[in-house]
């Protein structure tokens, strides 16, 4: 079995890393399928599902939600890097709302006051608001 090395990761951790057969990732001009053997390769991503196929037949799969970051095929390694991500296996929904909830009234707070740290700190929990929607919408759609 022909595999590449796949390095799955944010900022702060690491999601992923081992030895897979396929990857589909959601490159910013589309998503684009990753095999053995792939040409060099530098994209950025957008939000979205990266589909690991740890065996050939396609029934061991590992999925992540990222929200943007890039990509690198280089010497059959895959490396995914996003701004935020998550193992769609261990999606804890209900934490996840409770985050966007606390989240929703912080910057409800903010957004009362007029300072460039209130303005600043209101753009990045603006950017945390929408990763805790993206989870909370590929859940629902998962869920049906």
């Amino acid at each position: 079995m022909t595999t590449l090395r796949c390095t799955v990761a944010t900022p702060t951790r690491e999601l992923f890393s081992g030895e897979i057969c396929y990857a589909s990732v959601p490159g910013a001009e589309g998503s684009f399928g990753v095999l053995p053997g792939h040409e060099m390769l530098v994209s950025a991503d957008k939000q979205g599902v990266l589909t690991l196929w740890l065996d050939e037949a396609g029934n061991d799969r590992r999925q992540f939600l990222l929200y943007e970051g890039a990509a690198q095929v280089y010497q059959d390694t895959l490396t995914v890097l996003g701004r935020f991500g998550t193992d769609l296996d261990t999606l804890d929904v209900e934490e996840v709302k409770e985050k966007a909830e606390a989240l929703a009234q912080q910057i409800e707070d903010l957004e009362k006051q007029d300072t460039e740290h209130a303005r600043v700190a209101l753009d990045n929990c603006r950017t945390h608001m929408a990763w805790y929607d993206l989870q909370l919408k590929v859940a629902n759609e998962a869920a049906k």
